[in-house]
């Protein structure tokens, strides 16, 4: 899942940098709220799209593999990334109403924040799988 979000993500801002600011970030729905923090800026929001073409990498091969450390590695490498940017856009509501601000919000915490929280903790479970294996 981490992976497919990653995946999505890099295609559209390392390639399409312009559709992605100005439609983005969510795909398949026109919110175009990164446009709401102008200025744009092409090598910016390709670095970001290939930056997460980068983390696709880990993802995948943390899929495949399932060791307990790699998947802890790659979940925490995203933690690195999506902390500061969810603590970014909590206090930066204000241009938005309030159904926008909360789906918003539970866009960028539920894949960035919820998700790879679950997959860090569920790696203690991959541990005592390859103990016993």
């Amino acid at each position: 899942m981490l992976a497919v979000l990653t995946a999505t993500l890099g295609v559209w801002a390392g390639f399409a940098p312009v559709s992605f600011y100005q439609d983005g970030p969510l795909p398949f729905v026109d919110t175009g709220w990164v446009a709401m923090l102008p200025p744009y800026n092409e090598h910016l929001v390709r670095d970001y799209g290939f930056m997460n073409l980068g983390m696709t990498v880990v993802f995948v091969v943390a899929a495949i593999r399932l060791t307990p450390a790699l998947v802890r590695t790659s979940t925490a490498a995203l933690f690195v990334f999506a902390v500061p940017h969810t603590l970014f856009h909590s206090s930066h509501l204000d241009h938005l109403s309030a159904a926008e601000a909360a789906i918003q919000t539970i866009s960028i915490v539920v894949p960035t924040i919820v998700l790879p929280a679950v997959v860090f903790l569920m790696a203690s479970g991959l541990r005592q799988a390859e103990i016993k294996a």
